[in-house]
């Protein structure tokens, strides 16, 4: 699979103070990576590297085989993107917006904008002013401006503000069609881990500056103990018989925090201490579990 994006310790300091330290991932054609963290965790600084927006200090920035640093121009070729909020002409049409912005790129046609239009769901209203816009109907424009150069590699910075939930269920469909049939490596920095997980292929979790974790959704949550909750006709007890792998729901339910393989003894132990049981429902960890736990309990804030 080929590397469309790599990032290779890259180091930024403002003044004295440090806020990335040799932070790197990669992002292969097709993949979706969920870049996440808490605010101030150095997500909007690492994109604007990439970017170029802002100097890096040491480290590499390779797009599609292209230095960053050294190679700017032949780097962002195939690249969209957008930063925070699109920056947009609110006296202007949506179309209007596209048809200048398309005169920055070569060979963009005036199909080629109607087909982008038609993608982020916006031809009832494109040939209406901007500022007559919803957020959300904003946010569609700006991916649809990041999309103008056919690029392969796509950058969204919060691409689902302001977005109600059909337009994030459009956003998410939009997103995933773009990797799987363009091949497109897509990096998206979110706050909303809930809707990311639905569809990220990856992950990396930032924290004051530094990646504490990158690997697959899937593997994320593997990393630690699994939850299950137990349906019985009491709870009283409980915690004395399984200490700290237990949590107390109410008087009939609790939740219980162990590997799998080890489910099949504390059953056996409620048993044999003559607890009845009704069901035993193994509950899957979220994409917020798993970074709450990552982190060491740091919430996205």
């Amino acid at each position: 699979m080929k590397s469309l994006l790599e990032v290779k310790n890259i180091n930024k300091s403002f003044g004295k103070k440090q806020v990335l330290h040799n932070v790197s991932f990669t992002i292969n054609e097709g993949e979706i990576l969920g870049f996440i963290g808490p605010n101030g965790a150095g997500k909007t600084t690492t994109i604007k590297l990439i970017l170029g927006l802002q100097s890096i200090d040491s480290g590499e920035v390779i797009i599609n085989g292209y230095d960053v640093k050294k190679d700017f121009n032949k780097a962002m070729t195939s690249v969209g993107a957008i930063v925070e909020s699109p920056d947009l002409y609110m006296y202007l049409t949506g179309r209007q917006n596209l048809k200048l912005i398309a005169n920055y790129y070569k060979g963009i046609k005036e199909e080629d904008i109607n087909k982008i239009i038609k993608l982020v769901g916006l031809e009832k209203r494109i040939d209406d002013k901007v500022s007559k816009y919803s957020l959300g109907m904003r946010q569609r424009l700006g991916i649809a401006a990041a999309l103008l150069p056919k690029p392969n590699v796509l950058i969204l910075d919060e691409p689902t503000n302001g977005l109600d939930p059909e337009g994030i269920k459009e956003m998410r469909e939009l997103l995933v069609k773009l990797a799987k049939e363009d091949k497109i490596a897509i990096l998206i920095s979110s706050h909303n881990l809930s809707e990311l997980e639905s569809f990220v292929t990856n992950t990396c979790i930032i924290q004051n500056g530094k990646v504490i974790k990158s690997t697959s959704v899937k593997e994320l949550k593997k990393l630690n103990e699994t939850t299950f909750k137990i349906d019985l006709n009491t709870s009283k007890g409980i915690s004395k018989l399984l200490g700290k792998k237990v949590k107390i729901i109410d008087d009939d339910s609790i939740e219980v925090y162990v590997e799998k393989d080890e489910i099949t003894g504390i059953i056996t132990k409620l048993i044999e201490n003559k607890y009845q049981i009704y069901q035993v429902v193994m509950e899957e960890m979220t994409l917020e579990d798993a970074f709450i736990s990552v982190t060491g309990g740091n919430k996205i804030d």
